[in-house]
């Protein structure tokens, strides 16, 4: 690791300063804050004074709160084609869980102290005692591994002689919500794709994340997939003295999210590793008041983690359950057997097509440019989807299933192409060469948290193409969904990261020897190596 030439402590100060910024997702000017901050720590280097061109902030295009990626793209000389990416995300979730303590979150140091002064676990405090930790919002996931990208960065700009590749560094805006950012910047790989650059790899940054052994490093040679599935219960309205009368979508909902919930038949194993099961984030009604009615309607959505699963497969999954779900719930309520009808996204629009004569794809923009001010996409969109279901006078006993926005693909190292095999084989070597030093770095497939690695390289076809756009309710609100293209750059990917635990918690925090001392040399390394 080269001390005297990457100054770990003019990196940590950066972070230190990073952190400051306010850059909660969805708060307004925050993340533009970060893009900014980011901006003017790389403008004075020679190199960006010298090709302007090379430094600027590229528009989200379509985004609400006009944010905005960085972009810095540090060319070699002789002039190659060959380019690594470095990437990872500038905004924070809130601090609302450090409670009292919320104001000081963005404060590293002072955080920190407040926190040792608190009612907090004893091994949090412990750590922190320890002086290896630093805490504060943002510390862990993930400025730290922006800062420590951005020390790279500068080390190549002022040593342009040892780059014999590109280096194209790209912040971006808003992973924690629906990745507009990260969708920006596949438009513009894809345009450098047409300009005939190699994209040899992204390397991201996110913080270690694991349910075990959280003290060691890891690099990832992938990264989990999310899906958001949804299920829309239709029953038949009474007045609860005349319960019988009636069928309550409640009832059907709840015997869905029973049997969805940490099922074993959607929990995946891959390369013998087991991931997280289906749960469920959200059920709502509809109704805006206080009402002695069965209800009619009810709708649930789940959070889903997957690796290899592929979105057919999920929904015919909930289709499964829906039906039996609901005919558990009719036989619950003394119904007997009835025919449930079972209608995909894709299925309703049509009928409301059909009935209408109106565009539903229309109806949704417009919908959304409506409810979005008083609600989130996801509220809205579930929203929207009651509303056809009013159109079309949608009778139950019936489910109305697919998905909602955000939706993150997985990307996997299949071991196919020559440059997912050489990434493997550089990500080896540099666990080898630490353990011989004694430091505990593991290799793992996939990355357990969401990350933007997710979006460069859609490993579906066609097929999951059309149904995700046909069922994937608000799929291009906002920042047009780059399912196409995705699937075009097939670029292969890995997450070299600091050491962090309690990412978006009252203590999250960040190991600092790791971070200091062994991060930014896997990322030399790792670059150095690629270049071969």
């Amino acid at each position: 690791m080269r001390r005297e030439e990457l100054d770990s402590e003019e990196m940590l100060r950066l972070l230190l300063d990073f952190c400051g910024v306010n850059t909660v997702n969805g708060e307004e000017g925050c993340e533009n804050n970060g893009t900014q901050f980011l901006y003017e720590s790389l403008k004075t280097i020679p190199y960006f004074q010298e090709n302007p061109d090379c430094l600027f902030l590229q528009p989200v295009e379509g985004d609400p709160l006009k944010r905005k990626n960085l972009v810095a793209f540090l060319k070699a000389n002789p002039p190659t084609k060959n380019t690594i990416i470095l990437s990872g995300h500038i905004d924070t979730v809130d601090t609302e869980v450090c409670g009292p303590l919320k104001d000081l979150a963005f404060q590293p140091v002072k955080y920190t102290e407040a926190l040792l002064k608190a009612d907090i676990d004893d091994e949090i405090w412990k750590e922190l005692q320890s002086g290896e930790y630093l805490a504060g919002r943002g510390v862990a996931d993930m400025k730290s591994g922006l800062a420590a990208q951005w020390a790279i960065l500068k080390y190549y700009a002022m040593h342009l002689e040892k780059l014999k590749v590109n280096l194209l560094w790209i912040p971006v805006i808003d992973e924690e919500n629906n990745a507009n950012g990260i969708h920006q910047a596949v438009e513009y790989f894809c345009s450098l794709r047409n300009e005939k650059y190699e994209l040899l790899c992204c390397i991201d940054s996110e913080p270690t994340i694991t349910p075990e052994s959280k003290d060691c490093g890891r690099i990832y040679l992938g990264t989990i997939g999310m899906v958001t599935p949804f299920a829309l219960a239709v029953g038949k309205e009474s007045h609860v003295g005349e319960y019988f009368e009636g069928i309550s979508a409640a009832l059907m909902a709840f015997h869905l999210g029973i049997a969805m919930e940490n099922n074993p038949e959607f929990t995946e194993i891959y390369k013998g590793k087991k991931y997280p099961p289906i749960c469920c984030l959200r059920t709502m009604d509809f109704r805006k008041s206080y009402s002695v009615t069965v209800p009619n309607r009810f709708a649930m959505y789940f959070n889903y983690l997957f690796v290899r699963k592929r979105p057919g497969d999920i929904l015919n999954l909930v289709s499964l359950f829906a039906s039996s779900s609901a005919e558990k719930a009719l036989e619950q309520a003394g119904k007997g057997k009835r025919k449930v009808k079972i209608l995909t996204f894709e299925e309703l629009c049509t009928e409301y097509e059909q009935k209408t004569g109106r565009s539903h794809e229309e109806s949704l923009q417009e919908y959304i440019r409506r409810c979005l001010r008083d609600m989130d996409i996801q509220d809205c969109c579930m929203s929207f989807v009651n509303e056809l279901c009013d159109e079309i006078q949608l009778e139950g006993p019936a489910f109305v299933i697919g998905f909602l926005p955000p939706y993150c693909p997985s990307r996997v190292n299949l071991r196919i192409s020559e440059k997912e095999r050489k990434v493997e084989s550089i990500a080896e070597k540099l666990i080898d060469t630490r353990k011989n030093k004694g430091l505990d770095i593991r290799l793992s497939e996939v990355y357990e948290g969401i990350s933007d690695l997710s979006e460069l390289g859609f490993q579906g076809d066609g097929r999951d193409i059309h149904l995700l756009q046909k069922n994937l309710v608000g799929l291009n609100v906002g920042t047009p969904y780059p399912l196409e293209k995705m699937q075009q750059l097939d670029i292969p990917v890995i997450n070299i990261g600091p050491v962090g635990k309690d990412a978006h918690k009252m203590g999250e925090r960040l190991y600092l020897p790791y971070f200091k001392d062994v991060l930014p040399g896997l990322l030399l390394d790792f670059i150095e190596e690629m270049q071969r």
